[in-house]
């Protein structure tokens, strides 16, 4: 096996391992009873599903800022990095509360209790980033390259060799020379 193919099999395996734990860990605290609950409490349906989003809009918020191949203009760019990061963090700090306090309740140490869901998370971020960097890309072209001009009789080459025909070049046409969209919206 291929070390870049070795690479993305303990990527796949780190963002799923990352979400199934961050995911258990959210679900096992919505369990954890408040001090003053009565002997028959369990929780709120909408608590145990909350704690399986937080983590789920986290990891996709991470794809989709990583693998969208968003188009080129400062609009795009405002939404891209103003718009999902906020997402993201609050998915990332809720997700966190969600272990943290799972963990103090388990009497583990401070920090322990600080630290430890920050190595959920970020295996979730390094594992997409270990996706992104192994994958194969194809690049959109940045700066066109304009067609050379046709020769003329005249630039013809003037030696003792015969002249070859003049070979015009084909017409463009956006498979072979793309025209990038300027439009900013």
């Amino acid at each position: 096996m291929t070390a870049k193919k070795n690479g993305r099999v303990y990527a796949y395996i780190g963002a799923f391992s990352g979400g199934l734990v961050s995911v258990a860990a959210n679900i096992a605290h919505s369990f954890i009873a408040p001090k003053d609950a009565p002997a028959d409490w369990s929780p709120e349906p909408g608590a145990v599903v909350s704690a399986v989003v937080w983590p789920l809009f986290l990891f996709i918020a991470i794809e989709i800022l990583a693998r969208t191949p968003w188009p080129t203009g400062w609009g795009w760019n405002v939404l891209r990095w103003v718009g999902l990061p906020p997402v993201a963090l609050v998915a990332a700090f809720v997700s966190y509360r969600h272990l943290s306090g799972l963990l103090d309740h388990y009497n583990e140490e401070t920090l322990v209790v600080w630290f430890g869901p920050l190595a959920v998370d970020g295996l979730m971020l390094m594992a997409t980033a270990a996706l992104l960097a192994t994958g194969n890309r194809t690049t959109r072209p940045t700066d066109l390259v304009p067609a050379p001009a046709p020769a003329t009789a005249a630039e013809a080459p003037s030696s003792d060799i015969p002249a070859s025909p003049l070979v015009r070049p084909a017409a463009a046409t956006p498979a072979t020379n793309p025209i990038p969209d300027t439009d900013p919206r």
